[in-house]
């Protein structure tokens, strides 16, 4: 078993910090390598990291030092860029979303697997403490057969967020407020009530100008256990809130405001007192290294990511026909 996972970042964009930040902190991890498009950036990070620095992703990829690589370009890129990676035998993770094409996320899948690698994708907000033992909870059906659920993202993007970077108001490069900012709490609110029978939805860019992804998206979900929810992405709530999710069934209700448990009503009177998580990307990249070494899946691989994703791709197709979309998870 190898001791020690050397990672590459690809992409070297805000969040890589974060993820650089994560790598250190964890014993089996070891950062070795960085790449951005741009030269100039890619060689201050290298300096600052002690690293190997690249503006050649084929070249990044030839290096054998390299055991897995975290892409975190735009979202339009992640399977192509995966891809290749796999195909140079590197274990592949993603930001999220896995990608914004379906059939390049199955292709993605499919190319790590053929090539014997692990694929996961960055929903780290499925390791926070409180969103595990509700999940438990639901299913040990302690809240009783779920009926309903909202799920809201209401944040600010201000139009000097989209001036700064092309791509995060490009439709397709997946820019839009479900697929970029509200896909976290999808993936949750997904996660927890079930997978989704049909979706009836809006997306639409009502405060922002020059760009032509949506900056509001708006959905009603049946999920397939017969539960109804509402779903809201919005970067347009000035000053912008906190993310909240809601889920009810009969023998209760627990509310979540920051994926940290705010309200947790039972039937069964049993109490609950909600804690945020620290430093979830950590956590999620440490199942990624164990996974490796242990050469099982991680918790969030490529079949569970492609779920959010298959969601969203129904609620753009039901904006665009105005007609309900049937949610198809295996084709």
């Amino acid at each position: 078993m190898k001791e020690i996972v050397n990672f590459a970042i690809i992409g070297l964009g805000s969040i890589s910090t974060t993820h650089i930040a994560a790598l250190k902190e964890i014993d089996e991890a070891n950062l070795v390598a960085v790449y951005d498009r741009t030269i100039e950036k890619a060689k201050k990070v290298a300096a600052m990291e002690n690293v190997k620095g690249y503006s050649d992703i084929d070249l990044l990829l030839k290096n054998e030092d390299i055991d897995a690589v975290i892409i975190l370009t735009a979202s339009g890129l992640h399977a192509d860029l995966g891809i290749k990676a796999a195909q140079a035998k590197k274990h592949v993770i993603v930001e999220k979303p896995i990608d914004i094409n379906v059939n390049k996320a199955r292709d993605l899948i499919e190319h790590c697997k053929r090539n014997n690698v692990k694929l996961s994708c960055i929903f780290q907000h499925r390791f926070d403490s409180d969103i595990l033992n509700l999940k438990k909870a639901i299913d040990e059906n302690k809240l009783g057969k779920l009926n309903s659920g909202c799920c809201h993202t209401k944040w600010f993007r201000p139009q000097e967020y989209y001036n700064e970077v092309a791509w995060r108001g490009s439709r397709e490069l997946g820019g839009g407020a479900l697929i970029n900012q509200g896909i976290h709490q999808l993936d949750l609110f997904q996660y927890l009530m079930g997978d989704v029978e049909e979706v009836y939805g809006y997306a639409e860019t009502l405060a922002h100008v020059d760009i032509d992804a949506e900056d509001v998206a708006m959905a009603v979900l049946k999920f397939k256990n017969g539960a109804i929810g509402v779903l809201e992405a919005n970067v347009c709530a000035y000053p912008g809130f906190n993310t909240r999710i809601d889920i009810s069934g009969n023998d209760g209700t627990v509310i979540l405001e920051n994926n940290t448990v705010k309200q947790w009503k039972l039937r069964n009177g049993e109490e609950y007192a909600g804690s945020e998580t620290v430093f979830p990307h950590k956590i999620q990249l440490q199942d990624i290294v164990s996974a490796i070494k242990e050469n099982r899946e991680p918790a969030v691989n490529g079949e569970e990511a492609l779920k959010s994703l298959i969601l969203v791709d129904a609620i753009y197709k039901s904006s665009t026909t105005g007609k309900p979309i049937k949610v198809n998870y295996n084709t």
